[in-house]
């Protein structure tokens, strides 16, 4: 068997990488599509309850939300049913054809969307003066700290420091940071942050990055 070159080897990680995140938030939805299908059955109880009062004692009570009516009529809990019956955790199982070696054989270039942290590395002539440092105006702390669209989960003494965004994106996202394998924190952020640098310090060690779902250093 002809040993794999760096292209083929990483297009492998990519890969399995991205089927890994696939499978986790494929669970993810169900989990929730499950959830909320049992959220609107509770809230089809409470209106008919609410009807009844109505009827019997002449009063005028808001049945349901505006939300739980939004959800209700466009026919929500009955597409989630039928989406989720219509399929099965772990279906679509891939085969791995082998990847046709390119670029000479190397590896691509390292990419935030991969959570494959970018850094560049200064060359400094005599060794003489220090690299520059990127600065950031805001510095989150664990174990626990929010601020400017973002929200840090780690070990006490450890810091995420980025450049605060006041527009853009404001839909939910996530990113899990691991070092060496181990997650070691977890950051809740507005979209307008995906693919923005960020210093990650743990146990006194910096390491930068770029938002993105996952992050390994």
């Amino acid at each position: 068997m002809a040993t794999k070159t760096a292209y083929q080897i990483q297009a492998d990680k990519r890969t399995k990488a991205a089927l890994k995140l696939r499978a986790r938030f494929d669970a993810k939805a169900r989990k929730y599509a499950t959830a909320l299908v049992a959220a609107l059955a509770g809230a089809a109880d409470a209106r008919a309850r609410l009807d009844r009062i109505n009827s019997l004692y002449g009063v005028d009570v808001s049945t349901e939300t505006l939300l739980v009516h939004a959800l209700r009529t466009a026919g929500l809990s009955d597409m989630l049913t039928a989406a989720t019956g219509g399929s099965s955790p772990g279906e679509e199982v891939q085969v791995f054809n082998p990847t046709a070696n390119g670029n000479g054989g190397g590896a691509l270039a390292a990419e935030p969307l991969f959570g494959e942290a970018v850094s560049v590395v200064a060359n400094i002539p005599g060794g003489s003066e220090a690299a520059p440092v990127r600065s950031y105006d805001t510095t989150l702390s664990g174990p626990n700290q929010d601020g400017a669209g973002v929200t840090l989960a780690a070990s006490a003494g450890d810091t995420l420091q980025f450049n605060a965004l006041a527009s853009g994106g404001a839909a939910p996202a996530s990113m899990d940071i691991y070092l060496g394998g181990a997650q070691v924190a977890s950051v809740a952020y507005l979209d307008r942050y995906a693919g923005q640098p960020f210093r990650f310090t743990h146990a006194g060690v910096a390491h930068t990055g770029s938002f993105a779902a996952t992050v390994n250093f």
